[in-house]
């Protein structure tokens, strides 16, 4: 099948169903498999580990933004699937090597996952398949839509220094949906490193704070640290490294419900401690 990919601008080959297929982006990584072409996945990033305990043992052919290029001509994908954004160049590269490649863009919205979902469906011959992914993530939405109070909610993830979310990205789209309000919605940036007395001086009511990974999660011990450095006394909610910032299906039915669950308790903890 010849796919246009309209991002790209360049036109390829791609099997209409593919049977090898390479994800170096998390977020294509989890569709393949609600797709359910987990079978054809022969090879995934370091940063690939949604769905859990499906994902394992896949041969890893490199990093986000590294390729190991042996690792990958080993496997002989018939395609292989980016994401844009930092994953630009690394893309290029890979045309520039002959592969076959579908990338697709960072979402700005919560829509935009389930239009890149029906995107890469389109291009492996799955829309049937996506379609009914989609149908149950729009359930999904429908019951989290505003399930919490309005609160302003400064997020902040920890990708080897702090970073958070302006207006026109997913992470802002999906506090909003919830009920929340983002404190840098107004940003015109998508993401960015904050200033921490603007942070003070915007006075959240709560923090959201992502750490990197870590095979000892110390959340009490984060929130301490991250409570010191703002110098602020709200509450601070330490959710699971790589949950707002995954842009997958997963972020719907899995991420956001617990997010949820976790601002809920929080809020409650609050009230009954006077804060």
């Amino acid at each position: 099948m010849r796919f246009f990919n309209e991002f790209l601008g360049v036109e390829m080959e791609v099997p209409d169903t593919p049977t090898r297929i390479v994800s170096l982006a998390p977020d294509m990584t989890e569709m393949v498999f609600r797709l359910g072409l987990d079978d054809a996945l022969v090879g995934v990033s370091l940063y690939c580990w949604r769905p859990r305990g499906r994902v394992e043992g896949r041969p890893r052919v490199g990093a986000y933004l590294k390729v190991v290029w042996e690792r990958l001509e080993a496997l002989q994908p018939q395609v292989v699937l980016t994401t844009l954004g930092a994953q630009r160049q690394t893309t290029q590269d890979l045309l520039q090597r002959g592969y076959a490649v579908l990338a697709l863009p960072v979402p700005i919205s919560l829509a935009g996952i389930l239009e890149n979902l029906r995107r890469l469906a389109a291009a492996l011959g799955r829309l049937p398949q996506a379609e009914a992914v989609n149908r149950s993530l729009v359930e999904h939405l429908t019951q989290l839509q505003g399930a919490l109070p309005r609160l302003r909610v400064y997020w902040e993830v920890d990708l080897g220094g702090p970073i958070t979310a302006g207006g026109a990205t997913y992470v802002t789209d999906a506090l909003h949906w919830l009920g929340l309000e983002n404190i840098y919605g107004d940003r015109s940036q998508a993401y960015f490193q904050p200033d921490d007395q603007e942070t003070r001086d915007l006075a959240p009511d709560l923090v959201l704070y992502e750490p990197k990974r870590s095979r000892n999660p110390q959340p009490e011990r984060w929130a301490a640290r991250l409570r010191e450095r703002l110098q602020m006394d709200v509450p601070i909610v330490v959710i699971p490294h790589d949950s707002l910032a995954h842009y997958g299906p997963a972020l719907i039915d899995e991420v956001l419900p617990d997010v949820a669950r976790q601002v809920r308790e929080a809020v409650t903890r609050g009230q009954q401690a006077g804060v």
